[in-house]
């Protein structure tokens, strides 16, 4: 069977593989299960399920393990972490697996590259990348000198990353990759890669070779079964198309990515139930054998507490067996009612993540939608209206970004204020044609996710009018935001010589201000650009 897993793992095939290990894991000994965990870890991960590649990571870290099992265990769990943005829990792995490969040399020849490929990906993601390089370049140089013929295109790949100034070097090593995994026959790879060449293409607005490549990732795919990487590849077409002009096509290609992402989500998330089932039924044959060794080693002593007061516990055996009788049954219903506990939580928990998940998605396609829409609007007044409305809904998006519900949480949780502030300003700055500066001055504080989404629209629509109306060069836009006993005081002005805003009774910007300050039970005072709004820290 390890065969064919690594087949189904070297052609990406993770469903097929991750469906093999849980069919077959129980005809295993003790050993032969930990490797399939081990590897059921990597699978996991790549398929995104990162909640239960962790748990499943954790009870295996505090198991026995070899040294090697240790060192793949310690760089899957640092990719978790990555991905989840724990630079603190990502160096601590990659830290440990360093320790590893140092404590134990034998490990060096089969892992050392693609522990670097991890290292380096590491410094790059939080933002040392002079440093990744360096670390990318002794990868290669390293498995060329052991041959190592499986990780050298992953090394090109992020070396091609690293030359993130250097469009010629990074085609030059995306071509280079392509080139290994076609000699490995690794065919998600190639279209990977396919798709990354005709990106590099399409930034540079080149989009003739971005078509050519990416027809031939589109050629190369027909047999692929990795949803997502598909769905990338058609995403990638539509875009294409839409610079050429052809908007039938471009629809054409978008509707077929869309798809294969709902089917890619549908996947997911019957992955995640059968994996919730399996960790769970795996928790519990875990915990019976903890509780048989409690028992043995209980009883062990009770034999010996037995030899030594025969006497004693003659006399107490009465009494002995009618508070164990009454224990079991009260220890049988916490177990029944934990049990059913758990069942219910693990079920709202799912339920709660895939609405969230489901959210922000609805949000991101809204956010599509309006922007296929503003292209199609011939008035530059709507393109301006729905551009107001892109900007709206993506402020709500960011709150959405920053506070995920929870069964776990309450309807109390908090936002930073500073952190949902900076993001909206930074939005406004990357879409607007005019340059922006803006200073801030917020004491530390948060609000409750019922006060944040008002304090955002509110915020958006200030910075929007100061766009709109601040007649000078160079706009400078300052908020001051201070806690003053139980109410909180946002200041807001710009350095705009003229406004208008005031003259517009009906604008719809001064109306959502308004609304959402009465929304938060507060009260405004305004001098031309110049807002001071007042409300309750409750």
């Amino acid at each position: 069977m390890r065969k064919e897993l690594d087949n189904k793992i070297q052609n990406s095939d993770y469903p097929t593989a991750l469906e093999l290990i849980n069919q077959n894991r129980e005809h295993y000994n003790p050993e032969e299960k930990t490797n399939l965990d081990v590897l059921k870890v990597k699978i996991l991960t790549e398929l995104g399920l990162y909640d239960e590649a962790f748990k499943l990571s954790q009870n295996l870290i505090n198991s026995k393990l070899t040294p090697e099992q240790q060192l793949k265990i310690h760089i899957e769990r640092e990719l978790i972490f990555e991905i989840n943005n724990d630079e603190k829990s990502s160096k601590i792995e990659i830290d440990k697996a360093e320790q590893l490969i140092k404590n134990y040399p034998d490990l060096k020849p089969k892992n050392y590259t693609h522990f670097l490929i991890r290292k380096s990906s590491y410094y790059r993601v939080n933002g040392h990348r002079e440093i990744a390089f360096e670390i990318a370049n002794e990868a290669k140089k390293y498995a060329m000198s052991v041959n190592d013929e499986s990780n050298l295109p992953d090394v090109e790949l992020i070396l091609g990353l690293g030359n993130r100034n250097n469009p010629e070097k990074r085609l030059a090593h995306f071509q280079r990759a392509l080139y290994l995994y076609k000699r490995l026959h690794h065919n998600e790879a190639i279209n990977s890669m396919y798709n990354n060449i005709s990106f590099l293409y399409f930034s540079k607005q080149d989009y003739k070779v971005a078509d050519v490549y990416i027809d031939s990732a589109i050629a190369n795919s027909k047999n692929s079964r990795v949803l997502n990487y598909r769905a990338d590849i058609f995403q990638l077409k539509s875009e294409i198309m839409e610079k050429q002009n052809q908007p039938d096509s471009a629809l054409h290609y978008y509707k077929l990515a869309s798809g294969l992402y709902n089917q890619f989500n549908n996947q997911q998330r019957d992955l995640k139930v059968k994996e919730l089932g399996i960790q769970f039924n795996f928790q519990k044959e875990k915990t019976e054998k903890e509780q048989l060794q409690k028992n043995i080693a209980g009883t062990r002593k009770l034999n010996i507490t037995l030899f030594i007061s025969v006497f004693v516990l003659a006399c107490l055996l009465w009494l002995i067996l009618k508070n164990k009788k009454k224990i079991e049954v009260q220890k049988q219903e916490i177990s029944d009612n934990n049990l059913a506990l758990k069942n219910n939580l693990e079920q709202k928990q799912f339920l709660v993540q895939e609405l969230n998940h489901r959210v922000k998605n609805n949000l991101a396609v809204i956010l599509s939608l309006i922007d296929f829409q503003k292209d199609q609007a011939d008035s530059s007044e709507y393109k301006n209206r729905f551009e107001d409305l892109h900007q709206r809904i993506k402020t709500i998006m960011i709150a959405h970004e920053l506070y995920s519900y929870s069964v776990n949480h309450n309807d109390n949780a908090l936002i930073e204020v500073e952190s949902y502030t900076n993001r909206i300003f930074e939005t406004h700055q990357n879409s607007s044609q005019r340059v922006i500066d803006y200073k801030i001055d917020i004491e530390n504080s948060t609000l409750k996710v019922d006060k944040a989404l008002p304090f955002g629209l509110i915020l958006n629509e200030l910075i929007t009018n100061s766009i709109k109306h601040a007649k000078t060069e160079s706009l400078i836009l300052d908020l001051k935001l201070n806690l003053i006993d139980d109410k909180i005081e946002l200041s807001y002005s710009d350095n705009g010589t003229n406004f208008d805003f005031e003259n517009k009774k009906d604008s719809l910007g001064l109306l959502i201000i308004e609304g959402m300050v009465k929304q938060l039970k507060g009260n405004y005072t305004r001098d031309k650009a110049n807002y001071k709004i007042t409300f309750p820290n409750d």
